[in-house]
């Protein structure tokens, strides 16, 4: 790369940086639906087109800074396992829902635009948004560990367990923004995880196979 070209790589990456610091200052202020781009732009200190140019709607906004926390995530999880011998597969999985209640109770208002926009009409869009998102990888990866370990059940696919677990993660997070607010996500977490490791349904009584 030329030294030329690292400059304007550098300004792209600065401008980028400036819209999402602005974006997600007032979405904190004013709330999703009246942080307009020309509020964005004027925050930024850019033009309302170059902000376009970065983010062609504002839910783009929102999936590159959940894709910029997931990554960080991913990455205390990595160092998480060279330090600790005793982080095994279920460890870790706690270890990411906590994570996750944590971003999520600090940011409640992107949670109902994020879950609309993995729902949006236009397949083209939740599909961005779902791969902006790799949080059933995340899970697929310590699913794997758990696996490699013996502890978890081989009669399905590691990617089939991964969604699973990250539609419960979804549909908890969903539903605390939507409606429980005054609960702690944390809590709420901690059990929708539990159930879908355990499953649901009670321990068959002894004897009761052969019955």
């Amino acid at each position: 790369m030329t030294r030329r070209a690292g400059v304007r790589e550098r300004q792209k990456a600065d401008r980028r940086e400036r819209i999402l610091r602005a974006a997600l200052a007032l979405i904190a202020e004013r709330g999703f639906q009246a942080t307009t781009y020309q509020l964005i732009a004027e925050r930024a200190g850019l033009s309302r087109g170059t902000v376009f140019n970065y983010f062609p709607y504002k839910e783009s906004i929102l999936l590159d800074h959940a894709r910029s926390e997931l990554a960080a995530l991913a990455a205390r999880v990595a160092r998480r396992r060279a330090e600790d011998p005793r982080f095994d597969a279920t460890s870790e999985l706690r270890f990411l829902f906590e994570e996750l209640a944590a971003f999520v109770e600090a940011r409640r208002e992107l949670v109902l635009p994020l879950s609309y926009e993995l729902l949006n009409p236009d397949p083209a869009r939740s599909r961005a948004a779902y791969l902006a998102l790799p949080l059933a990888e995340l899970l697929r990866d310590a699913l794997g560990h758990g696996r490699a370990e013996g502890v978890v059940r081989g009669d399905y696919s590691v990617d089939r367990l991964a969604r699973t677990l990250a539609n419960a993660f979804f549909i908890t997070a969903l539903q605390w923004a939507a409606y429980r607010p005054e609960r702690s996500l944390a809590a709420e977490l901690r059990a929708a995880l539990d159930l879908a490791l355990r499953g649901v349904l009670a321990p068959a009584p002894p004897g009761a196979a052969g019955q």
